[in-house]
């Protein structure tokens, strides 16, 4: 598996997921952080070569979550590498970008070069720009600050 490091300088994006009530964050390429990537570039639907992309779960549908929960499980980081990466490295790289709530679907996202907060499952879900960490609990944003 890569470093922390080797993530970064590879412009992998750090991020918080919360389902069922347990916050996890992540440290993904850009793809892997937009919910329905088959609007955001619909030519992956016909693209063979890429039919395993996020083992299939291309919109983030309720019915695909355990697929793409399976496809980004080694992307997972602890919270005393959240902190690591947040004091060792410059905030344009380490800052929280992402906060998806699978529960209360809301995708909130301060990623500033595309509107991912734009790609959303369906109609059910709510997403904006913001800050990621105004919706994470001061709890868990006091261990990473």
């Amino acid at each position: 598996m890569k470093s922390i490091e080797q993530r970064l300088d590879e412009n992998y994006i750090p991020g918080c997921i919360k389902h069922k009530d347990e916050y996890q964050f992540y440290l993904m390429p850009i793809a892997w952080w937009i919910l329905n990537y088959a609007e955001y570039s619909p030519s992956i639907l016909q693209d063979i070569s890429r039919q395993n992309f996020r083992n299939g779960a291309f919109n983030i549908t309720d019915d695909k979550i355990d697929p793409f929960f399976i496809s980004i499980s080694e992307d997972q980081i602890s919270i005393p590498e959240v902190k690591s990466m947040i004091e060792n490295f410059t905030e344009e790289y380490s800052a929280i970008t992402f906060f998806i709530d699978f529960d209360k679907k809301i995708f909130i996202s301060a990623f500033d070069y595309i509107e991912t907060e734009t790609y959303l499952p369906d109609e059910t879900w709510n997403g904006r720009y913001g800050n990621p960490t105004d919706y994470i609990p001061k709890s868990i944003v006091d261990q990473i600050s």
